[in-house]
């Protein structure tokens, strides 16, 4: 995958509205688990909500650094693809993955709640230690860390999409890794 050129700015973004909708979340599920806290407060349909909500905040970003990766790449092919499959393409792998993602973070949600609540009626901690532990599964470094996997992911996907287009016309591309040459680099990929 060639580098994102505004990769910097993308993640920033995407991690600002990452922070923003699970702050939301975070505050909803406060809200709903009552004072004193009861786990059923929460039904199902809470959890499937908060997932439509992340997952219809999120696609519109993840289409558009998808399908700019996909311009990118074609700029340098001497072969064209048809547009209308590139687009529905990013329409279909952003939806459909960005659910599966979004059921993962409600799955580590839902453990981290029950971990909370024991913690607090088991050690008799205050609503403010609930609270505590409670929105630290929806905090901006979450948010930041999902950011910087989720714009390379969807970059990434755009190009192997064009890739498999090109191959249909018999033009094969030869993936080469990049790595940022730094001390987190594994011996295998520095060289």
């Amino acid at each position: 995958m060639s580098d994102l050129p505004d990769r910097e700015e993308l993640e920033g973004r995407y991690g600002r509205l990452m922070a923003r909708l699970l702050r939301r979340y975070g505050m909803r599920l406060l809200e709903a688990l009552g004072d004193p806290p009861n786990i059923a407060n929460i039904p199902y349909t809470f959890w499937r909500d908060g997932e439509l909500e992340l997952v219809s905040g999120l696609v519109p970003m993840v289409q558009d650094v998808y399908l700019d990766a996909a311009r990118r790449m074609l700029v340098q092919s001497p072969i064209g693809v048809d547009w209308a499959l590139v687009n529905q393409g990013a329409v279909d792998w952003s939806r459909r993955y960005l659910f599966d993602q979004v059921q993962g973070l409600t799955r580590t949600n839902q453990r981290l709640l029950q971990s909370a609540l024991a913690a607090y009626f088991e050690q008799g901690q205050t609503r403010a230690q609930l609270e505590t532990a409670i929105l630290r599964g929806f905090s901006p470094l979450r948010a930041e860390m999902i950011a910087v996997t989720e714009i390379t992911r969807a970059a990434t996907q755009g190009e192997l999409d064009i890739a498999r287009e090109l191959a249909k016309e018999g033009m094969v591309l030869v993936p080469v890794w990049q790595t940022n040459a730094d001390e987190r680099v594994c011996p295998i990929c520095g060289p």
